[in-house]
């Protein structure tokens, strides 16, 4: 893999490599956190390639020497962070739909949980292991510690479960604008990327963080307030839970 392409785009903690005809992509992991969320995400794309879900393919998987390395099979389409402010609503809709079909899924047959019983003990325990990043947070957040946040998150937790109850659905679990990809001539959704936090969760968990993500007109020109607010009606979706789940989001 000497000849492939580094990407260095994105968040993820694994190093990330392109072969050469851009038809796969290899993410190798050595530090422990990483290694863990390579697997995560392995387990999840071999169980979606049983599902009608776009997703990349597992070719290979290769583990040696405390290191890990995932080689999955590239997706058709452009990332729907890249679609032009003409383009957007009709890239919207059908992203809209896409989770939609998404969260359709029987939540019998997802072996992942990641309903707040598992999340939030997840947030505090990234709190104790120095993992959350302060200077990351949302902007109505800064100048907050992770521990103040974690007491807040935790203070609404019970609130937050027994609705979590009434919209249990499968999850992408970090469904923003990068992680879909749309086909550059329909603007349909090809598929999905980074779903190692896929799992059974409330699906305001998605629609709280495809719609902050559309909000971030600094990183996603093509969407604002206007779209974000679209799909929050859409979506029939419950403010505070938004908020709960963005708040959430903040540990990961």
């Amino acid at each position: 893999m000497r000849d492939w392409d580094l990407i260095t785009t994105g968040h993820s903690d694994a190093m990330v490599r392109r072969s050469p005809d851009g038809r796969c992509y290899a993410k190798t992991a050595a530090e422990p956190a990483a290694l863990a969320e390579l697997e995560d995400e392995r387990d999840r794309l071999l169980w979606l390639s049983t599902m009608s879900v776009g997703a990349p393919r597992v070719l290979d998987w290769d583990e040696r020497g405390g290191a890990a390395t995932m080689v999955t099979s590239a997706l058709h389409g452009i990332p729907a962070s890249a679609v032009s402010s003409a383009e957007a609503r009709t890239a919207v809709q059908g992203i809209v739909a896409f989770l939609e079909s998404l969260h359709a899924i029987a939540v019998r047959e997802c072996p992942f949980d990641r309903r707040l019983d598992v999340t939030t003990a997840l947030a505090a325990a990234n709190v104790t292991a120095g993992l959350v990043d302060e200077d990351d947070f949302d902007e109505e957040r800064r100048g907050d510690t992770a521990d103040q946040l974690l007491v807040r998150l935790l203070a609404d937790r019970g609130r937050a479960e027994t609705l979590e109850q009434s919209d249990l659905a499968v999850c992408h679990g970090d469904f923003c604008l990068p992680n879909v990809l749309l086909d550059p001539d329909t603007l349909t959704v090809t598929g999905i990327l980074d779903v190692g936090r896929l799992g059974v969760a409330d699906r305001h968990l998605d629609v709280a963080l495809l719609t902050r993500s559309m909000s971030a007109t600094d990183l996603n020109p093509g969407y604002g307030s206007e779209l974000s607010g679209w799909v929050r009606e859409q979506t029939n979706a419950d403010p505070w839970r938004i908020e709960y789940y963005r708040l959430l989001d903040e540990f990961f």
